[in-house]
């Protein structure tokens, strides 16, 4: 056995043992079921030896003649005298019962379907929620997107046909044990064929897990070009790209529904030559009946009736093994993905209810993001608390990372970061991110009303505090919104301005009420009268709350207690604003460049 195939098989075992492990008393109702409409179809096939009779057929002769005898006894046994109408409602009765069981397994199985997409579904965004920050960003979001929607959606079609697989293995049971009572050749010669057909088709089979790793692959890069696009219309549009951009996406999308139709024709190719097999073979059993062993009229309707009642179970069957093997491919990747997420897990520990206090101090802390990337190198600062702190610097000087760092979305390979001398690590991360505010530059809000991207920060607050709050963030805005605070933000904010989005984060972040407030750019894309409002009611925190402020405008920063110019992962100078201006050192120079900026304006 080769690598590959022992792969696939063990992952076939592992998505047999999750499904039938995951509910175990709703699954074993359900195969109880199973079992039970299988039996009730043997009933059903009994009942039709006395119709056969009562007919006027001989039903006496051969291995037919055992099977008449021991339903005869049953009937004498009971004290009913077989009629036909007696035995047409019985037979009524029994199919009747078993659809109705039919229905009920049906409903059962849909449940277990849909139920275990969902486990599979929430399990896998644990993972991902869970996962550090470092490997999330690594990521490609339409990969994730991707994993959750269209991959969970295959397996929930191959857990259908899986289940479809089992009920009919189990009918068909009753059928072969039935067709052996009557004529064991005869069922063996039908065995025999459909040992040959299942060879014949075995390579076709075989192709559709090839198809259907081709089809993940497809559909992945479909969902990574729909989400580039999407996210990146008005930038399409604003250089009248859409032309170009449709043709890339209608290549992908050509690539993707030719994988389908691959697929489909895989499932046609086996269902035509099965048919076609079973026809043939049907054709040859009745000529060997008739003409060689010259069966009774009785047992020949029998057979046949039970072989046009097989062949359709046999195709049912192969075909649900083949949607089960085009799935696999599809739980492969979202079982890998899950056992990455795992590894990249965080371990934050349990969030302890006690306040983290105190100065922030790097202690020689080193960072990288792999080899060749930027890094921080024996990193020493203090971020004291109740001040203001800024980070100030060109673009990569590494201010966002020192950020990063300060949450704990990514912790230094190297040196220490203490909170109030404790230090800052995995059993206490998420304590302390309980006390944390955050307002980033590139600011997200959720496609909901404006009420419940506030809520984010404090689930039970009332419209009298988001106000205050949004005032405190010169949010005023929201009083002259037609909805106010019931208004729909569209996606990512889309409906508001830049400025107004941040002045939404700003409010949000201080409805937590943080210990510490982080400022990455928070006020870039405001107005210099808005700018000074937010300044203000910043300022207004001072001494309560420790500020972080990252910034590039260094007029942002003018009232910050301690500024450190970052450059190239490393502290370059440091010290008060006045200090730093006389010193004429690089952050003079870094503001005589802003002002010749804003003079050339």
């Amino acid at each position: 056995m080769s690598l590959k195939r022992f792969l696939e098989n063990s992952y076939i075992w592992e998505y047999v043992t999750l499904l039938t492990g995951f509910m175990p008393r709703k699954f074993s109702a359900t195969l109880a079921l199973m079992v039970i409409i299988s039996l009730s179809e043997g009933i059903g096939l009994l009942l039709l030896i006395p119709l056969l009779q009562l007919v006027g057929l001989d039903v006496q002769q051969g291995a037919l003649g055992q099977i008449a005898t021991l339903v005869a006894s049953f009937f004498s046994y009971i004290h009913i005298i077989p009629t036909l109408g007696l035995v047409l409602l019985i037979y009524v009765l029994i199919i009747s019962f078993n659809a109705f069981l039919m229905r009920l397994q049906t409903s059962k199985a849909s449940e277990i379907q849909y139920e275990f997409t969902a486990f599979l579904r929430k399990r896998l965004f644990k993972s991902i929620s869970h996962s550090n920050w470092l490997f999330f960003s690594k990521k490609r979001s339409s990969d994730l997107a991707h994993a959750l929607t269209n991959e969970i959606d295959r397996i929930s079609v191959g857990t259908n046909q899986f289940l479809s697989l089992l009920a009919s293995t189990f009918v068909l049971a009753v059928y072969i044990i039935f067709a052996l009572e009557i004529s064991g050749l005869i069922t063996g010669l039908v065995f025999l064929v459909g040992i040959i057909l299942l060879l014949f088709l075995r390579k076709k089979t075989t192709t559709s897990h090839g198809y259907g790793e081709e089809l993940s692959t497809a559909t992945r890069e479909m969902y990574s070009s729909t989400l580039q696009q999407l996210e990146g219309m008005k930038t399409i549009k604003s250089f009248h790209m859409e032309k170009e951009n449709l043709a890339n996406f209608s290549k992908v999308a050509d690539d993707v529904a030719s994988k389908y139709v691959d697929t489909v024709n895989s499932y046609a190719d086996v269902r035509f030559y099965f048919d076609v097999g079973s026809v043939i073979t049907l054709s040859v059993i009745v000529f060997i009946l008739i003409e060689v062993i010259s069966i009774s009229t009785a047992e020949l309707l029998l057979l046949l009736f039970l072989f046009v009642r097989m062949i359709p179970r046999f195709s049912t069957i192969q075909r649900s093994y083949q949607y089960v093997i085009n799935m696999i491919p599809a739980f492969v990747s979202v079982q890998s993905l899950e056992k990455e997420c795992e590894m990249a897990a965080e371990s934050p520990g349990e969030i302890i209810k006690k306040d983290m206090q105190g100065d922030i101090t790097f202690e020689d802390v080193g960072f990288s993001y792999g080899a060749d990337s930027f890094s921080i190198k024996g990193l020493d600062l203090k971020i004291e608390k109740g001040k203001t702190t800024a980070l100030v610097g060109l673009s990569g000087g590494g201010k966002s990372t020192i950020a990063d760092l300060v949450m704990g979305l990514i912790t230094p390979d190297k040196g220490q970061i203490r909170v109030g001398g404790e230090l800052l690590g995995s059993p206490n991360i998420l304590s302390w991110r309980q006390h944390l505010g955050y307002v980033a530059q590139d600011t997200f809000l959720f496609n909901d009303t404006l009420r419940n991207n506030l809520l984010l920060a404090k689930a039970h607050a009332t419209d009298e505090e988001l106000k205050n709050f949004l005032r405190l963030a010169s949010a005023e805005f929201v009083d002259k919104l037609p909805e106010g605070l019931d208004t729909l933000l569209g996606d990512r904010g889309v409906r508001l301005s830049g400025g107004e989005r941040q002045r939404l984060a700003l409010a949000r972040a201080l409805l937590r009420e943080p210990s510490i407030l982080i400022l990455d750019e928070a006020t870039s894309n405001l107005d210099s009268q808005n700018e000074k409002k937010i300044l203000s009611s910043v300022e207004n925190l001072h001494g309560d709350v420790t500020i972080l402020m990252i910034a590039h405008r260094l007029s942002t920063i003018r009232q910050a207690d301690q500024i450190y110019l970052i450059k190239e992962g490393k502290v370059v100078e440091s010290g008060g604003w006045d200090e730093l201006i006389k010193r004429e050192g690089e952050f003079k120079i870094l503001f005589d460049s802003q002002k010749m900026d804003i003079k050339n304006k």
